[in-house]
């Protein structure tokens, strides 16, 4: 009976941890870029429950980028539809970040009830975007290490899985004439000939 109960007890267990499977995705706008174009790419996690513990209070991430194809312009903390959710009472959140070549140090804590954040965030947001000007031709890969998370209270929260992903970036192409043009080019040759022709025959 023990090993039964055991047995029903560690399936319970392996169901809740299955239930609150977290994930980070890296989340790009676009899947291919020129030189000179720009690039926001998007941290979210899900996985969390909507509007219930666990939630998220606090977290340390490492963006890794090629900086020799793309080059750093800006951050955009919390979430563009959603807003902040680590700021859900307007009291802000302390934020850090660092860079180095080709990645970037993100710190986020929330200065938001505990209770609050149980019962207003969201289960699925975006943290931050970073903004990235291409410099090269090349395909880049985008990854992510989770340092640490904690929730509400502070204990850590883990990872399940990361979500990496990657953008190829290409060379300006140089459009060629359109067939239409060449033809309306050709046919203006031949008026432009048949009306010299008109003139020296008179």
């Amino acid at each position: 009976m023990k090993k039964i109960f055991c047995l029903l007890s560690m399936l319970c267990l392996g169901f809740s941890f299955n239930a609150n499977a977290i994930s980070i995705d890296l989340v790009t706008n676009k899947s291919a870029v020129n030189i000179g174009d720009s690039l926001e790419v998007a941290v979210r996690i899900s996985g969390l429950n909507d509007a219930g513990a666990p939630s998220l209070g606090v977290y340390d991430l490492d963006f890794n980028f090629d900086n020799n194809l793309f080059g750093f312009n800006s951050i955009s903390w919390g979430d563009s539809t959603q807003g902040n959710q680590l700021d859900l009472s307007g009291f802000g959140s302390l934020q850090d970040s660092t860079s180095s070549n080709g990645w970037l140090n993100f710190f986020e804590l929330s200065f938001d009830d505990a209770l609050d954040l149980n019962q207003f965030q969201a289960g699925e947001f975006t943290l931050f975007s970073v903004l990235l000007n291409t410099i090269a031709v090349g395909t880049g890969n985008f990854s992510l290490i989770a340092n640490s998370l904690g929730d509400a209270y502070g204990d850590e929260l883990f990872v399940d899985e990361i979500n990496e992903t990657q953008v190829r970036v290409g060379s300006i192409s140089v459009p060629e004439p359109s067939s239409v043009l060449l033809l309306l080019a050709g046919l203006l040759a031949i008026a432009a000939l048949r009306t010299s022709m008109f003139k020296s025959s008179k």
